[in-house]
């Protein structure tokens, strides 16, 4: 039996409504939620674990209990200035995505784990994402550091005609999370290759975005529709499709409080 516990909004302090509601174990839910007050409009996400319900592993139902902290890389994909213009001009969806991003690159760095910054450099000279153009940089807060692995693409596809497998073969690693833009994307030819090569593939759906579009009849594809649909596509068979809170809790009780691999499966 769940119970409604009064949320109130984080802003404001008004009374909130459930706007999704997601299962992702028994005793465990991660739930949208929207201030009451139109004025406000926050929306924000919270979670709500229930301890005297369920015995079993949260991890276990997305195959996060396997997670190898040493043998997996954090792949961002596309966070470059272009794609932050791009969210002024264009309606998406995950507002806070970036923010989740940053959650798990800080988990990453602290525990000096394998992190490959993915950069669309296109042939075309007149994109915002051509070499040389202000809006090919790396947004500020996803400045890679001298130590972690740059990888230059050209085509929504991170692993053709790219280092990327022959870095990950290299160095033994099996397993990725993978996040960034867009949805519908780089984030779903990427995640296609990586799992026809063999690789273990999550992707934490609030950390990866999409931009609203035209369909090839004209008509209006709204940005949380082309994610839902990216989404939809990668968990069926191509990859596990979670959430950064449920990666983080798999870091978490996979590494010491050293930063120390705690247990190898």
């Amino acid at each position: 039996m769940r119970f409604k516990i009064p949320v109130h909004c984080p802003r404001c302090d008004t009374p909130t409504r459930i706007r999704t509601s997601r299962k992702m174990t028994s005793g465990y839910y991660v739930v949208h939620r929207e201030c009451k007050n139109k004025a406000c409009g926050e929306r924000f996400k919270t979670e709500e674990t229930f301890i005297d319900s369920t015995g079993e592993d949260p991890l276990k139902p997305f195959a996060l209990d396997v997670l190898e902290p040493r043998q997996c890389a954090l792949i961002i994909i596309d966070q470059q200035d272009a794609n932050a213009l791009r969210s002024f001009r264009f309606k998406r969806n995950n507002p806070k995505a970036e923010l989740y991003m940053l959650k798990m690159l800080h988990a990453w760095r602290e525990h000096s784990l394998s992190v490959i910054h993915v950069r669309h450099l296109s042939r075309d000279p007149e994109s915002h994402f051509s070499p040389g153009c202000p809006g090919s940089n790396f947004q500020p807060d996803f400045k890679p550091l001298p130590n972690e692995h740059i990888v230059d693409k050209s085509i929504p596809d991170a692993f053709l005609n790219t280092d990327l497998e022959a870095w990950l073969r290299k160095r033994g690693i099996e397993q990725l999370v993978i996040c960034g833009a867009t949805s519908d994307g780089s984030i779903e030819g990427s995640v296609r290759t990586a799992r026809n090569l063999g690789f273990t593939v999550w992707v934490p759906d609030d950390a990866c975005y999409a931009f609203s579009k035209y369909a090839y009849d004209g008509s209006h594809v709204p940005a949380e529709y082309a994610h839902t649909i990216a989404m939809t596509n990668l968990h069926h068979g191509q990859s596990t499709v979670v959430d950064t809170s449920m990666v983080l809790l798999a870091v978490k009780d996979s590494v010491g409080e050293k930063g120390k691999v705690r247990h190898q499966r």
